[in-house]
């Protein structure tokens, strides 16, 4: 075998839509004693060289939030090497996502020192990107936050938090309780690095981080460099280096002002008092949040809050009034996403009544795209009154629904029984057979408003039922009320039906 090396030129995965350096994921070489060789960034069209002994095999392999990287065998000598990928996006969910969806864009600017008020604007302000993808570009300034809310047919609307200027794309997201459209970035170095530590993937977090290496950009700067300065603070908040986020605190000129990143400013300040052990600071910090309220842009924002707020044993009612809601609502995303009929009232549901736009709309269609992904086709704009005319005649035609079912949800004394009930409520919810908000008429017991659960819906709410309550260790009770009676379903009673019940009891009542 050859000791002489050459260099080979790792190239990033083309991905539509892509600026030039972009960081669109991570990757690492080994030999064949697995030992790795070098760790590096995945920037669009800057590939990466790596010295490699000629002859000898290789093995390539990485991660991207875009698209599903595969091992690939690389050989000493050769100039080029790519990262393999599947035929399908990574977001691709089931054969159940892949039929034509539609929906709309509605694009919301956020309020000013503290105020609640967000207000709809045009559509102009939603305006289609000049690139190879179809996208939206989301316009405003660094100075207002901007949310872009996504909704249509059936689905609760939810709004997602934005950086303007940031070209956006729309993909289907399988969970547990279906299928949801979810806004992001169609490729963005910040967003990336989010969602690596969204994902917990801390070896590639820290790898996508090395792109780094330039200085930081100007406090209030927009885009895609506000996003990456962030995601850098969030990823040193996971390490637990609390110097770092102090020095990238102290290095904002004025972090206090009107900003769209002022939200995610407060929750790294409150983190690093919090650290600090300075009791007076911390509650300074929250104070100075509450009185200049804003949302995070991210994710990690919310949950810097949420963690610094479990951890007071009599936390202010006030704060509790300001995160708690949101957790309730917050999707699983990079960018801060909740449900919500419009960004400044986060709903853990919306009533079937409120799902229709508050403002001017861009409507899209969702299709297949051969076996290769999505094609996202982006129509005209629309008025509320004009969706709203349009939703009610295609109401007009479907079969009412009945509205006598209802789930009883109680749960026992422990934070975690709560928390259950609060998960399992939402679930139903999303599964779209509801048909009203849910009420929680005490803090240990939630109402939650059945329609008659088709045929198409009933095996979903059945796996739910079963993974999320009779699967996780709770205390509490959980009561299935329909116009042939009530049932108890609690294996943990002696004349509890059960949840086998529940397939029949729905069957039932479809007559």
């Amino acid at each position: 075998m050859s000791s002489r090396t050459e260099r080979t030129a790792v190239v990033a995965p083309t991905m539509p839509a892509t600026g030039m350096g972009t960081v669109v994921g991570a990757a690492e070489i080994l030999d064949r004693r697995n030992r790795v060789l070098d760790r590096f960034p995945l920037r669009a069209d800057r590939p990466h060289t790596v010295e490699l002994r000629v002859g000898e095999r290789f093995l390539l392999r990485g991660w991207s939030p875009y698209v599903s990287l595969r091992r690939t065998l690389v050989t000493g000598g050769d100039p080029t090497a790519r990262l393999a990928t599947d035929a399908t996006p990574e977001t691709w969910p089931s054969d159940r996502g892949r039929r034509s969806t539609s929906g709309w864009l509605c694009l919301w600017q956020g309020p000013r020192n503290g105020d609640d008020t967000w207000v709809p604007l045009p559509p102009s302000a939603l305006r289609d990107a000049e690139v190879d993808a179809p996208a939206v570009v989301p316009i405003g300034t660094a100075e207002r936050p901007l949310a872009v809310q996504v909704g249509g047919g059936n689905r609760a609307p939810a709004c997602t938090l934005v950086p303007p200027g940031v070209p956006l794309t729309v993909d289907p997201v399988e969970g547990l309780a279906g299928t949801r459209l979810a806004l992001r970035p169609v490729a963005d170095s910040g967003y990336t690095l989010l969602e690596a530590l969204r994902r917990g993937e801390s070896l590639w977090a820290g790898t996508v981080a090395q792109a780094w290496d330039g200085p930081q950009p100007p406090a209030g700067s927009i885009g895609e460099s506000t996003l990456f300065d962030l995601a850098i603070a969030y990823l040193r908040c996971s390490q637990g280096d609390v110097d770092s986020v102090d020095e990238w605190l102290s290095s904002r000129s004025d972090p206090r002002r009107s900003r769209a990143d002022a939200g995610d400013i407060s929750a790294l300040s409150i983190w690093v008092a919090r650290r600090r052990g300075r009791r007076g600071s911390h509650g300074a910090e929250w104070h100075e949040a509450l009185d200049h309220w804003a949302l995070p842009l991210t994710g990690e924002g919310l949950g810097l809050l949420y963690e610094d707020l479990i951890r007071e044993s009599e936390p202010s009612r006030h704060i509790e009034e300001r995160v708690m809601p949101l957790m309730a609502a917050a999707h699983p995303s990079a960018l801060l996403t909740y449900t919500a009929p419009e960004p400044g009232k986060p709903k853990v549901s919306v009533r079937q009544r409120d799902r229709s736009p508050h403002g001017p709309v861009r409507t899209f269609r969702l299709a297949p795209k051969n076996d290769s992904g999505l094609r996202l086709t982006l129509e005209r704009s629309q008025t509320p009154t004009e969706f709203w005319e349009r939703a009610a005649m295609v109401a007009a035609r479907e079969e009412p629904r009945r509205t006598e079912h209802r789930l009883d949800i109680r749960c026992g004394p422990r934070r975690v029984d709560r928390d259950l009930m609060w998960e399992l409520a939402r679930l139903v919810v999303d599964v779209a057979v509801h048909d009203g908000e849910l009420r929680f008429t005490t803090p240990d017991h939630v109402i939650v408003p059945l329609t008659g659960v088709p045929r198409s819906a009933r095996d979903r709410l059945v796996r739910i039922v079963e993974e999320w309550w009779f699967g996780a260790g709770h205390v509490g009770t959980l009561t299935l009320t329909t116009p042939t009676g009530s049932v108890l379903l609690d294996q943990d009673s002696d004349d509890a039906s059960g949840l086998r019940t529940l397939p029949e009891l729905l069957r039932a009542d479809e007559d």
